[in-house]
């Protein structure tokens, strides 16, 4: 990329937009904001570049531009950007938020925003088409795809990237973040799990003895990575529109040069093509470093993208991401997932009749969304139970969710400690506080689970054992007339507001500063 200039649209928190951002507008706003270091030493593409990214996510370091790649310093693509949401405060500035806002606010403002969608337009003379490959001149290794992890089965390209495709029968697009590894100059081999909603439409491709168009996106507004990154539930507008309305602004599109899939007009770069529904037509794919820190999935056959074209912007800049998360370990994984899938259960679960919903967490120190933290308004006996099935009955289920706390609203569910005081006080395990449901499809890439039962090829979908830990004052504990006819004692903690100002009045007058 050349020296980079200011865009002619400059975001900054509250300013209305006219259209989504960027890749290098986002870029600017992090340099600006000094969170983006340039790599200008030579580094290598096999390897380094992972472990690079993997130490300065771990201590927090800012975005990378790496700028000197070894056998890329000439060509059609010199550039490599990661880590754009890496730690709390570029997820906030992403938001349109200032650094220091908590994540707590952060769910509220998503949850607020998935209210209010914006629909995306189609614009032409865009810069994604500033260069067009067909035919024998596509080769993926003119890009600087890392190496990330030393198990990974190959080079993966698509880590932080959107693949579109579209819904034979409804005609409705789908945008979603899948794995894929580049197996040959014009094929990328994928990951596909069935129930995800690419999976259900190449199933009906298949039933239409049609291949399905794909479209892979690099390099683009990071919300809309966000949101591709998140599930959403049947029934919302389409993540183009969702982006958008967490943008606050649309998201402009373009058709496609070899399908009609609309494609971001501003990406870096694009890779369209196809996958055969052919069963027997599959190349060799995995494994790789997964959201869990192990390597998830086996080297295995399975369905590929043949890429028909490449567009891309003049000096393109390759967009990629590096998994794979451990304690005190982190990579963008839970920060472009968990605030949106916390939003989105919260969402599920308020249109789906479950009152008194105070707030929704998944932890970021979680790798994946596998726990959901709750705080309700009890309203009767069972609202937990009301909760946990409210998430495990929607499109959350097959990946998020193996474990559900249900507290209290005077419990933080950003606050492990209370969470554990409401285990700990108020969970009685004796009286069905904690429910285990055997049998129920679970994360194909979950460790724990013994790989015969997360055949894809048999099941379609993983194994998990889903859990409610029910740690809100049970309903079955006595009225006490003591307790102010309460189930349980008052907080001895908390002191009255006679004695609070009191103290206030009186605090440095004890010698204290």
């Amino acid at each position: 990329m050349m020296a980079m200039r200011k865009p002619k649209i400059l975001y900054a928190s509250g300013e209305k937009r006219e259209r989504a951002m960027s890749l290098r507008e986002w870029m600017f706003l992090l340099e600006s904001q000094g969170e983006l270091k340039r790599i200008k030493v030579k580094v290598d593409w096999n390897l380094e570049i992972g472990s690079i990214c993997r130490r300065a996510l771990t201590e927090g370091q800012p975005a990378l531009l790496f700028e000197n790649i070894k056998d890329y310093e000439k060509g059609r693509c010199t550039k490599l950007f990661t880590g754009g949401i890496g730690t709390r405060a570029r997820l906030a500035l992403a938001l349109g938020l200032p650094k220091d806002t908590s994540f707590k606010d952060m769910v509220k403002v998503v949850r607020e925003r998935l209210e209010h969608p914006i629909a995306p337009r189609v614009v032409s003379n865009v810069p994604v088409k500033e260069n067009i490959i067909t035919g024998k001149k596509i080769d993926l290794h003119e890009f600087p795809v890392p190496y990330w992890n030393k198990s990974d089965g190959g080079r993966y390209i698509n880590t932080a990237a959107t693949v579109i495709t579209k819904d034979p029968e409804t005609g409705r697009l789908n945008v979603g973040t899948y794995r894929g590894m580049i197996v040959e100059k014009d094929a990328i081999g994928v990951l596909m799990v069935m129930t995800a909603n690419w999976g259900k439409a190449f199933m009906k491709y298949r039933a239409m003895g049609k291949p399905m168009p794909v479209a892979v996106v690099y390099g683009f507004d990071p919300l809309l990575l966000i949101t591709s990154s998140s599930s959403m539930p049947p029934g919302m507008p389409s993540k183009y529109e969702i982006a958008g309305g967490l943008r606050q602004a649309p998201i402009e599109l373009v058709k496609a040069e070899t399908s009609d899939l609309l494609v971001p007009a501003d990406a870096e770069i694009v890779v369209e093509g196809y996958i055969s529904t052919d069963p027997k037509d599959v190349k060799m794919e995995g494994p790789f470093g997964e959201y869990t820190g192990k390597a998830g999935g086996l080297k295995s056959p399975k369905p590929y993208i043949k890429v028909t074209a490449i567009t891309h912007r003049n000096g393109p800049i390759f967009r990629g991401l590096l998994e794979g998360n451990s304690p005190g370990h982190l990579t963008e994984d839970p920060y472009l997932t968990n605030i949106t899938t916390s939003a989105v259960a919260w969402y599920i679960l308020d249109h789906n009749g479950v009152p008194g919903i105070r707030d929704v967490w998944c932890p970021i120190e979680i790798a994946g969304p596998d726990e959901f933290r709750v705080s309700i308004k009890k309203a009767y006996r069972g609202h937990a139970k009301q909760v946990a099935f409210g998430i495990w009955g929607s499109n959350l289920y097959g990946w998020q969710g193996k474990y559900v706390y249900v507290v209290d609203d005077d419990i933080d569910v950003h606050d492990w400690g209370a969470v554990q005081w409401a285990v700990n006080f108020r969970v009685n395990p004796a009286m069905d506080a904690i429910s285990i449901h055997p049998s129920c499809a679970g994360s194909a890439l979950d460790p724990s689970v013994p790989l015969k039962k997360r055949n894809l090829g048999l099941y379609g979908m993983g194994y998990a054992a889903r859990v409610l830990i029910d740690a809100t004052v049970n309903w079955e504990l006595d009225l006490e007339e003591q307790f102010g006819g309460r189930r349980e004692s008052p907080w001895v903690t908390i002191l009255p507001p006679d004695q609070q100002n009191l103290i206030d009045r009186r605090w440095k007058e004890y010698g204290f500063k």
